[in-house]
């Protein structure tokens, strides 16, 4: 039996704290962290907006899926998922499957604010910040809404965050 209360994902768009939050929130559960698109840069050496320049959007998606799948088979872990990973049906069936999914759902204004000055999105470059955004948001919140379990994150306060979340994961019963 897998004890999904041992590995949890979570998800949301880029900027939603999913990083951030994952670190404390595995400090606090004893957990080892993991970050599929840090573990992506460390394998191929390259920063995502590079591998994205050099290789496309849809090799990184390969990749992004071969680490998911080997985090995927360790015994316990928070993971924070790359924005896109669960747009990517395989790693969703697996994540949904075998671990608690986390969505932390963020005000597209929020997300604006956080990702206005950052240049390493290779999904926002040369467009309409606010309309490359909602598009993405868009596309990808139906899945994002088929979690487990769905927290609000549009303040800037990480311990609230990882204090609600660690209350609703004692409480859950699966």
């Amino acid at each position: 039996m897998i004890n999904k209360l041992t590995k949890i994902s979570l998800t949301g768009m880029m900027a939603s704290g999913k990083t951030s939050i994952g670190k404390i929130l595995a400090k606090k559960l004893n957990l080892p962290f993991y970050d599929s698109d840090k573990c992506i840069e460390n394998k191929i050496d390259l920063k995502i907006s590079e591998i994205f320049s050099t290789y496309g959007e849809s090799w990184f998606r390969e990749q992004e899926e071969k680490i998911c799948n080997d985090i995927l088979k360790k015994e316990e872990f928070v993971l924070a998922l790359g924005g896109g990973a669960i747009t990517n049906k395989l790693i969703k069936d697996h994540i949904e499957k075998n671990t608690l999914l986390i969505y932390l759902k963020t005000n597209e204004n929020i997300l604006f604010e956080r990702l206005k000055n950052d240049k390493s999105r290779p999904l926002l470059k040369g467009s309409n910040l606010k309309k490359k955004i909602s598009s993405i948001l868009k596309d990808r919140e139906k899945l994002y809404s088929e979690s487990d379990i769905i927290i609000e994150n549009n303040v800037n306060d990480i311990e609230a965050v990882v204090e609600e979340i660690i209350s609703l994961i004692k409480n859950i019963k699966l």
